[in-house]
């Protein structure tokens, strides 16, 4: 496996945004509602994802010149973890979570959080997150809330 991690280029907007709703459509539809899909599909435009570039450190995992994942952080919450289906169980999500925590402490942040889908809560879990309460969302859905001391 030949992954890089690097910093989020506007070029990579396209790339990111189909990767996140192939992602949304694919994974997580399994465990939320249709309206909640179509609402963060019709959010992820490559746009969005320009525009989040100025609030957020953005970085995405790269295998032969292909964007298979991308991660955020924005102050303390760790946002947007996605990884492209094809490479999932081959640590993607691992480098990803691993960098932007590095990220994290570089920039003197040493407790992160995130909203973790329920698809993602046992990675989370087993990455050290622990959760502290479950959220409801009208237009995200469930979600918990989880937290890690870097």
């Amino acid at each position: 496996m030949d992954i890089i991690v690097r910093e989020f280029d506007e070029r990579d907007a396209e790339a990111v945004s189909r990767l996140i709703r192939n992602n949304l459509m694919f994974v997580n539809s399994r465990d939320y509602e249709t309206s909640v899909i179509d609402y963060m599909c019709g959010l992820f435009t490559p746009a969005y994802l320009r525009d989040m570039m100025a609030t957020r450190a953005m970085f995405v995992a790269e295998e032969n010149g292909k964007v298979v994942g991308t991660v955020g952080l924005e102050g303390d919450e760790v946002c947007a973890l996605y990884v492209d289906p094809e490479v999932h169980g081959r640590r993607v999500g691992e480098r990803l979570l691993r960098q932007i925590e590095d990220f994290a402490l570089s920039r003197h942040v040493h407790l992160v959080h995130l909203s973790a889908s329920l698809t993602a809560v046992g990675f989370y879990e087993k990455m050290g997150y622990s959760s502290k309460e479950k959220e409801e969302s009208e237009l995200f859905g469930p979600a918990y809330i989880m937290t890690k001391l870097l």
